[in-house]
């Protein structure tokens, strides 16, 4: 607004919109000026809009220095940056307001004025004139829009543009294209924007760095103190940083002064945690989340610390650190120094709804504005893809429609987009998302559904109104169901499997007659028909990722994926893949397993246990992990657990499945167990294994009640000494609306609702009595029983949105010697 006024004050009649004729019958009397010692990026903008031009009209334009001998002739420019027309035209610029980035467009006629800084500004003008006065389009690194107009008449209004943000990243694999990026204005790490295009915001180590700041290849064998103490071992392999050690920040802060002298151009340092958990226990760090109230307390002293020791030398540099998972809530008392950027990443949000508008997004919208209190300089991380199923409709196009504005509004500086990074790209939109947030992130004041409509329009031809009516369509089930009493909208969140509700049956049945009505529309353009051919995969996919992990019981045996419809969809899912050249359909691993896991899909079988009395029918799979796979009241469909399919690691999931050690997955999850023995109501399950240990497990049903009784003897029949901590690990299909109950051994009563996703520890005097409760309306109720004198903890956790609540056991860790045995034991009543 600033510029703006300046502008307006000195322009005089120019205020007005202004009519040029650039070209006439492909010819032009126009020259493109630029100054005499133009930048790199000053030139790339004049040679762009020289090449755009002559696309456009057919007339090439010179392009001109501004010395005097140069300009001699010239009567009609469009004059490019701080040059002499634009000084000697009266006209004057706050270009102190404009910054490295903004851009003024001043029509006077007959000359046009693109006014902007040598590093980026004067080029975003060019390209902002290009765009938004004479109609160009670039939706992606394949796909753009330029008009022909051979006479050229153009109606000018007199503007300035400043970018909301000073750090601009949609991060999908095709805006990395450097004239993609360029032209729409976005100025990140990851781009291959280079000197001819400005440079960029360039991270020198981009994120998780605390273990390439102090290597523990380097350190950890001499000091392991260097690292976090958990559970009073220091972790020097999924651990952090022990903080508060001294030397640990003198080691990380030389470490950044050489990362700084590696690579100079860089502006911005990551000094971050690493991807997971595990914080310092030690009494120092914890001191400091006790003062703080926060985990993020340690990390931004630490972060501090280093960043006053970088500001002595290089004060030119910035610090950047993230405020993610268990650092996300603020600290109470310290706040970031002026050349530190905190990251907030909102990892567990609803991104289906607008920040503050539904209640799975409330606590992130919280600390968002009490980050913002303490600090004028907030990045965020945000997140706009599903990580597990990269194909798979993602509807979130409300919540991206006012997350910017909602992120300039409370100060945020810096703003990063995590889509589908992957080399193959695909995903789900990729090319929207990018080429919209890309506008939004310059102006979060447009209009978010006109820019929608332009990019299909541009990008799918004819088939733009069926397009249009598909998301739509995805967007029917996060947008129905809330009343002033209650909330039954589908909430999505970014690691949802292929069951949840807004992705069912129906909605994909009426998202493919939308495809093939598309099809029909552009079957006679095979560019357009081929990306409405790619988009109508990520409706197959969903329908194959739904069938193939559609494990049952059919005559005895486990199987998935033996269907006509689902060997149709299999063969067609494969075919675009490698069309298309897909290489991910989730974050963490190449398409390869996927093709591999449904190419074999109905060749896999396993034999089936079942057991079954007056009140309940158990299937159990020996050769999964002894894992059983339902467990269901006689006469009725629904399962108590939930079903195999929700993880790539189908059919070992869902279910009940049981471990040899506190770990997640360890020893005995997948492992081939042998039956020993087997009644109608009874099943002897047993492993060996090369270590020694040995597994016995019995599962029975106590004559013809709805009692379900697992248990496991875990016995060292070797000859060295083995260390065991069995944990059970059920999964019960319930959601929204469940609630456990229980009592602990004190006396206390304890109760939580299963809502969004989360987890409680139970132990101590909090631990349960011997019992917990599952519940939920219309739903059986879960009884779950143990001696409580044998379990050290009950660990429940729960995500409402696929439908799951645990409730697992831990038994202390034991070393057995030869011989020794331990039992985990326990029971679930169905009523």
């Amino acid at each position: 607004m600033l510029v703006m006024l300046c502008l307006v004050a000195t322009l005089g009649a120019a205020q007005q919109p202004v009519t040029l004729q650039l070209a006439s019958g492909g010819r032009s009397d126009y020259a493109i000026v630029i100054p005499q010692d133009a930048s790199p990026s000053q030139r790339r903008a004049a040679e762009e809009l020289q090449r755009f031009l002559q696309q456009i009209t057919d007339a090439q334009l010179p392009i001109l220095t501004d010395e005097l001998a140069s300009l001699a002739g010239v009567r009609k420019a469009i004059a490019l940056g701080d040059n002499r027309l634009l000084r000697e035209s009266g006209v004057r610029v706050d270009w102190k307001a404009l910054g490295d980035e903004g851009f003024a467009i001043i029509p006077q006629s007959p000359h046009l004025f693109i006014a902007g800084s040598p590093k980026r500004g004067t080029m975003y003008g060019v390209y902002g004139f290009l765009e938004d006065d004479l109609g160009c389009r670039w939706y992606s690194s394949k796909v753009s829009i330029i008009p022909k107009k051979r006479s050229l008449t153009v109606k000018i209004a007199p503007r300035t543009e400043v970018p909301a943000f000073e750090y601009r990243e949609p991060y999908f694999t095709d805006a990395w294209d450097k004239d993609w990026a360029a032209r729409n204005r976005v100025n990140g790490t990851f781009p291959r924007l280079d000197e001819s295009t400005g440079g960029k915001v360039s991270y020198g180590p981009f994120v998780h760095t605390f273990y390439a700041l102090v290597p523990p290849e380097k350190y950890a064998k001499e000091h392991p103190e260097y690292y976090s103490l958990v559970k009073g071992v220091r972790d020097t392999q999924r651990g952090q940083l022990c903080l508060t050690n001294p030397d640990v920040l003198r080691i990380a802060t030389e470490t950044v002064k050489r990362w700084i002298r590696e690579q100079p151009h860089a502006t911005i340092f990551s000094v971050s945690q690493n991807d997971w958990t595990h914080p310092c226990e030690c009494e120092g760090c914890q001191r400091i989340v006790e003062e703080e109230g926060s985990e993020s307390g340690p990390v931004l002293r630490f972060v501090n610390a280093l960043a006053e020791e970088i500001e002595k030398e290089y004060p030119d540099k910035l610090i950047d650190t993230l405020a993610y998972w268990y650092t996300e809530d603020p600290p109470r008392y310290v706040r970031p120094r002026r050349n530190v950027r905190v990251r907030l990443a909102p990892i567990s949000a609803c991104f289906a709804h607008p920040f503050g508008t539904c209640q799975q997004n409330m606590k992130q919208y919280e600390n968002l504005r009490a980050w913002a209190r303490i600090t004028d300089q907030l990045y965020i991380w945000h997140y706009t893809t599903n990580f597990s199923h990269y194909l798979m409709p993602f509807p979130n196009f409300d919540e991206l429609e006012r997350s910017l504005a909602i992120y300039r509004d409370n100060g945020v500086k810096g703003v990063f987009y995590q889509g589908n990074y992957s080399p193959g790209g695909g995903g789900e939109f990729n090319e929207l998302r990018a080429w919209v947030l890309a506008k939004l992130m310059w102006n979060p004041d447009r209009d978010f559904w006109a820019l929608v409509d332009d990019f299909l329009r541009g990008y799918y031809g004819k088939a733009a109104p069926q397009i249009r009516r598909y998301i739509e369509l995805i967007h029917r089930p996060v947008r129905e169901g809330k009343t002033d009493k209650e909330d039954r909208r589908a909430h999505v969140h970014i690691f949802d499997p292929p069951t949840v509700a807004y992705v069912r049956a129906e909605i994909l049945q009426q998202a493919q007659k939308l495809f093939d009505a598309a099809e029909r529309a552009v079957r006679d353009d095979p560019d357009a028909l081929a990306r409405v051919q790619h988009a109508c995969l990520w409706v197959e996919y969903t329908q194959l990722a739904q069938r193939i992990n559609r494990w049952q019981v059919v005559e005895g045996q486990y199987v998935a994926g033996r269907d006509p419809e689902t060997l149709r969809l299999r063969d067609i899912v494969l075919e675009k893949i490698r069309r298309f050249g897909i290489t991910n359909v989730e974050e963490w691993s190449g398409v390869e397993k996927f093709i591999q896991k449904i190419s074999a899909q109905d060749k896999q079988s396993y034999p089936v246990v079942t057991l079954q009395n007056a009140a309940l029918r158990v299937d159990i799979v020996p050769a999964l992990g002894g894992r059983i796979v339902r467990v269901s009241q006689v006469g009725k469909e629904r399962n108590i657990l939930t079903d195999t399919g929700s993880t790539p690691e189908a059919p070992a999931d869902g279910g009940y499945e049981e471990y040899a050690t506190r770990e997640y997955r360890s020893t005995g999850w997948r492992d081939a167990f042998t039956v020993k023995a087997a009644s109608p109501t009874q099943v002897l399950l047993e492993l060996k294994l090369p270590d020694g240990l040995e597994i016995l497990r019995t599962i029975s049903l106590m004559g013809d009640d709805a009692r379900l009784v697992v248990e496991s003897t875990y016995r060292n029949g070797g000859q060295s000494p083995l260390k065991v901590s069995p944990r059970s690990h059920p999964e019960f299909a319930y959601g929204d609306g469940a609630r456990y109950t229980w009592r602990s051994v004190a006396g206390a009563k304890g109760e939580q609702s299963v809502v969004d996703f989360g987890y409680i520890e139970l132990k101590g005097a909090n631990l349960p009595d011997g019992e917990i409760t599952l519940q939920a309306r219309g739903v059986p109720r879960v009884r779950v029983l143990f001696p409580r004198e044998q379990v050290e903890q009950v660990y429940l956790n729960w995500h409402a949105p696929a439908r799951r609540a645990n409730i697992e056991l831990f038994l202390p860790e034991k070393e057995l010697k030869p011989g020794e045995r331990v039992t985990l034991r326990w029971e679930m009543v169905v009523q």
